[in-house]
Order: structure tokens, then C-alpha cells, then sequence
């Protein structure tokens, strides 16, 4: 057992970390850190509307978290539900948190090269280049990928084969931007930890390209203050940046105590990253998602799908619109 002195250096280095940590990020999010809006909340671009945006702002919400999906922008439909959503933010004055990924393979072959993969790779990077152009005045942050470490998201053979050359060949050419939007990376779906498949990939990308990201992220679903606290202090120790969360929700369901359960639990959740000085966070998500594959996944929303406010609507806009919030 730990002797209280060194409890008491450990301890000491967690909150040294965690203020540098701060510092670090303020930087890199500079109007959320200022504004005290730190925390966002997850919509969908194809059912997200103005009214849902200003809905939003007056929970007390710094921003809005979308998803693009690059092999869909040659789509004209796809398009225009892009520019309204970042229209509808627009009209509430609400930033946006990009997360940019390809739902289907980056190539076409069952066995891809590295450089197939660099090709790959710079033409991804191009069409966030493309977004960033676009909409760069509207955003918080691009965050490259979404959960690459699940097969379910990452469509192009072994992650752990393929996703370092494809993602070292984005960083270099992310490096050519005309904007400097910052990056984060890469929504993984399990916190970095030593010799973990995301910490492996990251040491490899950022040892090489130290510059790409402003932040690691990652979707601690499950996890508890604590651990949470340990992965921001593995994340500035082992990359150098802070550690930010681009999604995180629990749904009502009956076996959590329902909607009064979730309420409880997202409450415990935004003290736990405040008290962190976690400089971004999304929560998941503004409302039920009834194309969810069983009842968790359709109950994660702060609201009804049709609309209706449910408790953790009221106890998120207690805690974020409250005084010195």
C-alpha cells in the first residue's frame, strides 16, 4: 500500500498535470475556455434544425458535435444537409465540432499497400481541407475519425495494419492548411492506456508528426471520475496534449432507474469533467435515436425523438446555465 506521502505526490502530480492540462487546451479552445463552454452535445445533420440549435444554446451547450462522412460529399442531397446544419448552428451562434470519417473502405483492395494507403490518406485529407475551407469560421475543432479502434468503424482491413500509414499521410498533408482550425484525434472508442491498440497507433503517428493533433480523443462510456482522471494524465504525459471527450452519454433505461437514472448519472458526469478542467466535451446525444438497433441505443437523448424534454434536458441546463457556469 501507497504511503501517505507518496498518495500525496501522486495526488500532487494529478493536479499539476490537470492545470497544465488546462493551460494547454486553452490555447487550442480559446472561445469555449473564455465563454466557460466547454461542454457540447451530439446531433445528427439529417433531423438537426434551427429550432433544435437555439433549443440548445439556452441549455447552456458550447457547441454542437456533427458527423461528415467524406465518401458521401459528391452527393448534392448529402451536400445541402450539410450546409443546413451548419446553417441552423449558425443561426444560434453555436460553434461546431466536426468529426470527419469514411463509412466504407479507404480502398478497394482486400490487401492495401502503404503506399495505397498514403494515397488514401492525402485524399481524405484534401476533402477536410475542402470542409475546413467551407465552414472554418464556424469551427471549434475537426476531429479526424470516429471509433477507428472498432471494426464496426473502421472498414479498411486491420486497424492496427492499416491505420498508421493511412493516418500519418492525413498529418502530412493536414500540415498544408491555410486555416488553423484545431485537430483532434480519433474518437477512440476505448481510452488510450499503456501498450493499448490506440496508444501503439498514436506513439507511431505523433512520433512523426508531433504538430497534427491539438488533443487526443476518445469516449470513455463507463468509465468513472477517477479513471477519467488518470487517462487526461497517461494522455499529456505519453503525447504531450490534453485529453478531450467527443462522446459520452448513458440511456434511460429501466435497469439504471430510467430517465431519473440517466439524469443522475449525466450530472455526476459534467461535475466529474469540470472539476477535471476537461477543455471539450460532448455529451451523447440532443435526442432519442429511433433508427437504433435496440432500446439502449434509441434511449441515449436528453430529449424524446419527437421532442420532448426529459429530466437529464432539465438537470444538464440547471448545472450548465446556473451562475458562474
Amino acid at each position: 500500500m501507497p504511503s501517505p506521502r507518496l498518495r500525496l505526490i501522486a495526488t500532487s502530480t494529478l493536479f499539476l498535470l490537470g492545470a497544465c492540462s488546462h493551460a494547454d487546451a486553452s490555447e487550442a479552445f480559446s472561445t469555449l475556455a473564455q465563454d466557460n463552454k466547454t461542454i457540447g452535445v451530439q446531433v445528427k445533420i439529417q433531423n438537426f434544425s434551427a429550432a433544435d440549435a437555439h433549443q440548445i444554446k439556452a441549455s447552456g451547450f458550447g457547441f454542437v458535435r456533427f458527423g461528415v462522412w467524406t465518401n458521401s460529399l459528391g452527393n448534392p442531397a448529402y451536400q445541402h444537409q450539410i450546409d443546413e446544419a451548419f446553417a441552423s448552428a449558425k443561426s444560434a451562434d453555436l460553434p461546431v465540432l466536426m468529426t470527419v470519417r469514411s463509412t466504407k473502405a479507404l480502398t478497394h483492395k482486400t490487401q492495401s499497400s502503404d503506399s495505397d494507403l498514403a494515397a488514401a490518406g492525402d485524399a481524405f485529407a484534401n476533402s477536410v481541407i475542402g470542409l475546413e475551407n467551407a465552414f472554418s469560421t464556424q469551427l471549434v475543432a475537426i476531429e479526424i475519425w470516429n471509433e477507428p479502434d472498432l471494426p464496426k468503424y473502421w472498414p479498411t482491413q486491420d486497424f492496427e495494419v492499416t491505420f498508421v500509414p493511412f493516418m500519418s499521410s492525413v498529418c502530412s498533408t493536414l500540415q498544408k492548411r491555410d486555416h488553423s482550425t484545431p485537430l483532434i484525434g480519433f474518437g477512440f472508442a476505448k481510452a488510450p492506456t499503456k501498450d493499448s491498440k490506440a496508444t501503439v497507433a498514436l506513439t507511431k503517428i505523433l512520433k512523426d508528426y508531433p504538430q497534427c493533433l491539438s488533443a487526443v480523443s476518445y469516449h470513455p462510456y463507463g468509465m468513472s471520475g477517477t479513471q477519467i482522471s488518470t487517462t487526461q494524465a497517461f494522455i499529456l504525459e505519453n503525447f504531450h496534449v490534453p485529453g478531450v471527450i467527443t462522446e459520452w452519454g448513458v440511456p434511460s433505461l429501466s435497469s439504471i432507474g430510467g430517465t431519473a437514472g440517466q439524469a443522475s448519472r449525466i450530472t455526476r458526469f459534467i461535475s466529474d469533467v469540470k472539476n477535471l478542467n476537461i477543455p471539450l466535451t460532448s455529451l451523447y446525444e440532443w435526442k432519442n435515436s429511433d433508427s437504433g438497433s435496440n432500446d439502449r441505443e434509441r434511449s441515449f437523448g436528453l430529449k424524446s425523438s419527437d421532442g420532448q424534454s426529459k429530466p437529464a434536458e432539465t438537470a444538464v441546463k440547471m448545472l450548465l446555465t446556473s451562475p458562474g457556469e
